[in-house]
C-alpha cells in the first residue's frame, strides 16, 4: 500500500478590534493507494487453482471484482462453500481480507467482491438473461470518508444485444439504488468483442473507459489468447479524479495493466512475486488492474461549477484551434472534451488545443468536469471551419455497361460550400457536365474510355482519379451466383446457403473472418421478404491492423468465358468497415487489387466491377476473387490508415458486419480472336482517329509507338471489336498503331 503525506493549508483568523486570536494548526492527512481489479482468472476447470492465487499474491490487489468464485478446499472436506472461500481468501490475500459471494440457487459460476477493507453492505442483482450468476455488489469502507461501490459482472458470450441488455440493465440497477455522486467501479468480463461494442459504451457519462489499461508491450486485449478486449474495470467520473500510476518495484504503468506473466523476462518477473511465467497462460483471461490514490481526510464539499462557459470559434483550415472553460471548485479537477456528444480521446486538459483544424473538426464541443463531489457539463461551443479546400472522400467508380444502357458517375466530396464540378472525358471537358452524379443516357463504344471530375470551391480545386467505362456490345450472360438464400426455402432471413444459386463454385471466408446469415438486399434478391437471406460477415481486425486481409472468397472456373464482369450488393449497416476492395487471382493463391475500392453504406446498394480488360481472368479454371475490407488511406487516399465505420455515427468495431448478397459473375462466350483491322484514319480538329475491327465480341489491345521497334509498344486502350478510337495527343513526331487481341 502505498501512503504519501500531505501537509494541509494553515488558516489564520484575526479579530483585530477584540483582541482575539484565533490559530488553526496545519492538519497531517493520508493518500492512500486503492489497486482494483477485474478477476476471471479460473482456467477449464472453473475452479480457482494454485496459479491463479499466484497471481492475486504477485499482483496486491486491494478489490477484487471476482468471477466464477469457486474454490476446493485443500483438506476434501469441502468445497465452493463459504469454509472453502475463506481459505481461499486466506491464502491468497490474508485472513484480514474480507469477501462476499453469490449464494442463490443455480448460481454455479457466481461472482463476488474480495476486499482488503470491510464490507458495509453487500447483495446480487437478479442477471434476466442467464441463471448461473447476477451481478454480485457491495459497499466498500475505504479509509477517509467516501465509501466504494464495487459490481462485479460476467456477462454473456453469446451476442452482443444480449451483452448491450445486460449492461442497460446493470446501469439503471445501480442508478436506482447508489447515492448520486457515489464512488462506483464496474469491473469483471464483459465478454465484448471490443471497446466500441454497446455494453462498454453505453456506460459513457456514468463510468469511463479511460484511460485504457495495456500490457508491457501496449497491448489491451485480455482474453487468454490475446486478441479480444473481455475485461475492463470502469470507474465513475467522481472516481477518475484519483486515478494514479500501477507500480510494480521500477515498472510503470500510466494507464492500469493488462497482466500477463508470459510477456516479461525473469528478471522482470521478481517484481511479481510469486508468479511463475507459465501462470497467465492457464487461465482464461488477464488480470486487469486500475490504481487511485484516494484522500483519507476530510471529504470535499465544494462540486464543480462553471464560471465561463466555452466559446464559439471560427478558423480557417490549418489553423490550431484553442477551447477552455473558467470553473471554481474544490480541486482535484478533471475535464474531458467531448465532440458532437462524444468524448475525445486523451482530450484532458483545460484549455484544450489541436493543429491543423479540418472541415472534419468542424461541430460542437463541449467539456465534462468533475471533481469527488460531483460534475457539471458545459454548453456547446461550435467550431466553424471555413475556405476548406475541396476534399474528396469517394473516388468515381468505373462501370461496365451493354450498349444502349444508361451509365452514372458520381463522387462524395467535401470542402467549404459551394461546390462546383466539371466532368472530363479524355481529359478534355465535357460540355453542360457539371452537376453531381453525372448521368450519360444511350451509351455507345464511342463513349468508352476514361472519365474524372475537378471539383472546385474559394479554396481550391482537386482532380478525381479516373474512372474507366467499358462498353460490351454483346450481353454478358450470369455463369455463377450466390444469393445465399436457403436451397429449401424455409421462410427464414436468418438461415441460407454458400451454395451458388447458378453454376458452380465454392464461397468460403478468408482471415479468420466469421459470418452468418441475415436480411438480404430486398430489392436485388429474388426471393423476397420471406426468403431473403444474405452472406453477413464479421470478425475482422482491430483498428489500424489487417489492411484488405479478411473477407469472403469466391472461386469459379471461367473457362469457355470472357469479358468478365463481377456485381454484387453489399452494405456496412453498423460499425463494419465503410470500404471494402475487390481482389482477384489468376491462379486462386495470388490476388490483385482491383483498381478502385468500393463503397459501403447502412442500406444495400449494387456494384459493378469489370474485369474484361485483364486477359489472365479470361477462359481460366482456376480464377477466383475476394471481398475485403479497407482502410481509408488506401481506399480513399488519405492520411487516415484505419477502418471507417459504414454508419458515420458510430465507431468501427471488429464485430460489425460487412453484409453481401447477389454476387454473380457474367460473361461473354470466349472468341479466338482474328487479327485486328484498322480502318483508313481520318482527322477531326486536333484528333486523330480510326476503328477497329476483327472478331465481333472479342477483346483487342490497341498499342502505340513512335517507331516500329518492336519492344516499344506501349498500350494505351481496351476494347470489344468492333469499336472507334480517337487519340487527342499528338505531340509527337510521328505515332504508330497496332491492335492485338487479348
Amino acid at each position: 500500500m502505498r501512503i504519501d503525506l500531505i501537509v494541509a493549508r494553515v488558516t489564520r483568523t484575526f479579530l483585530l478590534f477584540g483582541g482575539i486570536f484565533l490559530f488553526t494548526p496545519a492538519i497531517a492527512q493520508s493518500n492512500v493507494n486503492v489497486r482494483v481489479m477485474a478477476a476471471n482468472l479460473n482456467g477449464n476447470s472453473q475452479t480457482y487453482e494454485d496459479f491463479a492465487l499466484r497471481i492475486f499474491q504477485g499482483l496486491k490487489p486491494d478489490v477484487v471484482a471476482i468471477q466464477e468464485f469457486n474454490y476446493a478446499s485443500t483438506n476434501g472436506s469441502d468445497a465452493n462453500n463459504a469454509a472453502a472461500r475463506r481459505e481461499m481468501v486466506n491464502r491468497a490475500f490474508g485472513t484480514n481480507f474480507f469477501f462476499f459471494c453469490e449464494t442463490n440457487s443455480g448460481q454455479n459460476l457466481p461472482n463476488g467482491i474480495i476486499s482488503r477493507y470491510p464490507i458495509v453492505t453487500n447483495s446480487s442483482w437478479t442477471d434476466t438473461l442467464v441463471g448461473n450468476r447476477g451481478f454480485a455488489w457491495a459497499q466498500i469502507d475505504l479509509p477517509g470518508s467516501n465509501d466504494l461501490y464495487v459490481v462485479s459482472v460476467h456477462f454473456l458470450t453469446d451476442t452482443s444485444a444480449h451483452r448491450a441488455s445486460e449492461a442497460a440493465n446493470l446501469k439503471a440497477l445501480m442508478q436506482a439504488a447508489f447515492p448520486a455522486n457515489a464512488w462506483i467501479v464496474v469491473a469483471g468480463d464483459f465478454n465484448a468483442g471490443g471497446r466500441t461494442e454497446a455494453c462498454v459504451t453505453s456506460w459513457n457519462g456514468y463510468l469511463t473507459d479511460f484511460p485504457i489499461p495495456v500490457d508491457k508491450n501496449g497491448i489491451p486485449d485480455t482474453s487468454m489468447n490475446r486478441n479480444s478486449e473481455h475485461d475492463f474495470v470502469l470507474p465513475s467520473l467522481t472516481l477518475t479524479n484519483f486515478e494514479t500510476a500501477t507500480l510494480f518495484g521500477p515498472l510503470n504503468y500510466p494507464s492500469g495493466l493488462v497482466f500477463d506473466s508470459r510477456v516479461y523476462t525473469a528478471n522482470e518477473l521478481t517484481n511479481f512475486p510469486p508468479v511463475q511465467a507459465a501462470d497467465s497462460g492457464l487461465a482464461q483471461h488477464m488480470a486487469v488492474i486500475k490504481d487511485f490514490l484516494i484522500l483519507a481526510g476530510p471529504p470535499t464539499t465544494n462540486p464543480p461549477a462553471i464560471t465561463s462557459q466555452p466559446q464559439n470559434q471560427g478558423v480557417a483550415t490549418g489553423n490550431n484551434v484553442t477551447f477552455a472553460v473558467g470553473v471554481t471548485g474544490t480541486s482535484p479537477l478533471s475535464f474531458q472534451w467531448r465532440f458532437n456528444g462524444t468524448n475525445i480521446f486523451g482530450a484532458t486538459t483545460n484549455p484544450f488545443t489541436f493543429a491543423n483544424a479540418q472541415f472534419t473538426n468542424a461541430g460542437n464541443y463541449s467539456v465534462t468536469i468533475t471533481n469527488l463531489a460531483g460534475s457539471v457539463t458545459s454548453s456547446n461551443a461550435v467550431l466553424t471551419v471555413s475556405n476548406a479546400p475541396p476534399l474528396i472522400a469517394t473516388q468515381p467508380q468505373n462501370q461496365t455497361v451493354l450498349a444502349g444502357q444508361n451509365v452514372s458517375f458520381s463522387v462524395t466530396a467535401g470542402g467549404t460550400l459551394p461546390l462546383t464540378y466539371q466532368w472530363r472525358f479524355g481529359g478534355s471537358n465535357i460540355f453542360g457536365a457539371t452537376t453531381n452524379p453525372f448521368v450519360l443516357a444511350n451509351v455507345q463504344t464511342t463513349n468508352a474510355g476514361n472519365f474524372s471530375v475537378v471539383i472546385t470551391n474559394i479554396a481550391g480545386s482537386v482532380t478525381s482519379s479516373v474512372a474507366t467505362l467499358t462498353v460490351l456490345v454483346t450481353n454478358p450472360v450470369a455463369f455463377a451466383q450466390w444469393n445465399f438464400n436457403s436451397v429449401t426455402p424455409d421462410g427464414s432471413t436468418a438461415t441460407g446457403s454458400t451454395a451458388p444459386s447458378i453454376g458452380t463454385g465454392t464461397a468460403s471466408l478468408v482471415g479468420g473472418a466469421t459470418a452468418t446469415f441475415a436480411t438480404g438486399d430486398p430489392a436485388f434478391d429474388p426471393a423476397g421478404s420471406t426468403d431473403q437471406s444474405a452472406w453477413n460477415t464479421a470478425t475482422y481486425p482491430t483498428q489500424g491492423t489487417g489492411n484488405k486481409t479478411r473477407g469472403a472468397q469466391f472461386a469459379v472456373s471461367t473457362a469457355g468465358k470472357q469479358n468478365i464482369v463481377i456485381s454484387w450488393s453489399s452494405e456496412s449497416p453498423s460499425t463494419g468497415s465503410k470500404y471494402g476492395r475487390l481482389q482477384y487471382s489468376t491462379n486462386g493463391t495470388d490476388f490483385v487489387d482491383f483498381s478502385a475500392a468500393f463503397v459501403n453504406g447502412t442500406a444495400f446498394t449494387v456494384k459493378t466491377n469489370s474485369l474484361a480488360s485483364i486477359s489472365g481472368v479470361n477462359n481460366n479454371a482456376n480464377f477466383a476473387f475476394r471481398f475485403v475490407s479497407e482502410f481509408e488511406s488506401t481506399a480513399a487516399a488519405t492520411a487516415n490508415a484505419n477502418y471507417d465505420p459504414g454508419d458515420s455515427t458510430k465507431t468501427y468495431g471488429t464485430a460489425g458486419s460487412m453484409r453481401y448478397d447477389m454476387v454473380t459473375v457474367s460473361g461473354t462466350s470466349f472468341i479466338v480472336a482474328t487479327p485486328a483491322v484498322l480502318t483508313l484514319p481520318a482527322i477531326s480538329g486536333n484528333q486523330f482517329g480510326f476503328t477497329v475491327t476483327g472478331s465481333v465480341g472479342a477483346n483487342y489491345i490497341l498499342q502505340t509507338s513512335t517507331n516500329l521497334a518492336a519492344t516499344n509498344w506501349i498500350p494505351i486502350f481496351t476494347n470489344t471489336s468492333p469499336f472507334p478510337f480517337g487519340d487527342p495527343n499528338l505531340s509527337a513526331p510521328q505515332k504508330f498503331y497496332r491492335a492485338v487481341s487479348q
